[in-house]
């Protein structure tokens, strides 16, 4: 059970972010406390110089102890506010908040039966105003904003009624008003502010809740367009997303002024295939050649597309000639090394012809051409005989590309 009468409903009944904002509220004083501190020794010691009263300096010496002890409380949260619970911290807050608040209605009591009547007013005055600023300060726990009320103003009413004055009576009445009103004034705003926290709260939880959404319709975004952009076949690109890359690395060798390859791969005799064993031995048949061929293509700027029916691309970015050569070559041998058996052709089987294309892109060119050369390098291969790599006869110059773009 918590101490010092802090009820558990207190900061158990609210989020762990909401508790710790609440105790926040409650180390956030120290301009006041300073202030409050400084009003009750100035009022202890103008008492003391001035009549002598041992109850005055009594009043100078508490003032100054429980202020520093509210102050050294308020440091050390600000050093460690995560070294203990916020319950605890509450509780600290709570017991610093009481000791003041009945030291100062204790002392305000005694003072009543001084003779010096105009010193009681003065001590009775700031006692009122720091009472009603403490409660509001601490209304975001009302056990602590109650407590101050209750331990300043009971002591007061209490002495008033025993004085034996008519007067003093009277002012008992105004004292128990005034509990009445600070009370109601503390419940007020403990309300006010925990709706303020909870909606703060409900914001933050939105806005937590709109983040994750987010995040989740970028994963369904990205796995859309991954969707869009792959052939549901062979895993590799579509051709949609084989003309979008196309177009962005053309663009981009243009700025650097480097060389584009392009490579058309198309399988040997797949007709033929897919009468003799059928299509779903055709699609295997090609989910294993873009599989093949996919390896060969080592950079992370290479990018092979399923072009149509049988027909593949890649696109070789940064690549001359004869470096598309190469990977081309090794594409054939991969292919051929599947083993994948094929009766109706001539080698006994699969194996896929290729065509080779290189330009240095120029402003006024497009990368059609350069397909347009790796198509007619591809029909030269299928036409000597096919399972080889066959290139255009020369890399387009610029003067070539400049007149084929008129």
């Amino acid at each position: 059970m918590p101490q010092f009468g802090l009820r558990p409903t207190e900061l158990d009944a609210v989020s762990p972010r909401t508790a710790r904002k609440l105790v926040d509220t409650l180390y956030q004083q120290t301009t006041s406390l300073t202030a409050g501190g400084a009003v009750f020794m100035a009022l202890g010691l103008i008492g003391f110089l001035g009549t002598g009263s041992r109850w005055y300096f009594a009043g100078f010496v508490v003032a100054a102890c429980t202020c520093m002890l509210r102050l050294w409380q308020t440091r050390r949260y600000a050093r460690a506010p995560d070294s203990a619970p916020p319950s605890v911290w509450a509780r600290r807050s709570l017991a610093g908040a009481w000791l003041t608040a009945a030291s100062w209605g204790a002392w305000s009591a005694v003072l009543l039966f001084e003779p010096e009547k105009s010193l009681v007013i003065m001590v009775l005055s700031a006692q009122s105003a720091c009472m009603i600023g403490g409660a509001v300060r601490n209304a975001a726990v009302r056990a602590i904003a109650s407590g101050q009320v209750f331990l300043t103003l009971t002591p007061v009413f209490v002495a008033c009624l025993l004085t034996g004055s008519g007067y003093l009576n009277i002012y008992a009445g105004f004292v128990a008003l005034l509990m009445v009103a600070a009370l109601a004034l503390t419940r007020h705003l403990n309300r006010q502010t925990r709706l303020l926290l909870r909606q703060d709260e409900e914001k933050s939880e939105l806005v937590a809740s709109l983040e994750a959404a987010k995040q989740d319709l970028e994963v369904i975004n990205r796995h859309l367009e991954t969707l869009v952009s792959t052939d549901a076949l062979t895993g590799a690109a579509n051709r949609r997303a084989f003309d979008l890359n196309a177009a962005r690395e053309w663009r981009r060798c243009l700025r650097e002024q480097e060389p584009m390859s392009l490579l058309l791969l198309d399988v040997d005799y797949f007709k033929l295939f897919n009468d003799l064993y059928g299509h779903i031995a055709g699609d295997v048949c090609l989910q294993e050649i873009a599989a093949a061929a996919a390896v060969a293509l080592r950079r992370p700027a290479d990018g092979l597309a399923r072009y149509g029916g049988e027909e593949f691309v890649a696109i070789l970015p940064n690549t001359p000639l004869d470096g598309a050569v190469r990977i081309a070559e090794h594409i054939l041998r991969a292919v051929s090394a599947l083993g994948l058996g094929h009766e109706a052709s001539p080698f006994g089987h699969v194996t896929v012809s290729i065509g080779a294309a290189c330009m240095v892109p120029v402003p006024g060119a497009e990368v059609q051409q350069l397909t347009a050369r790796a198509d007619a390098a591809l029909y030269d291969a299928k036409r000597s005989g096919r399972n080889r790599v066959k290139t255009a006869s020369k890399p387009m110059m610029r003067m070539e590309i400049a007149a084929a773009s008129r």
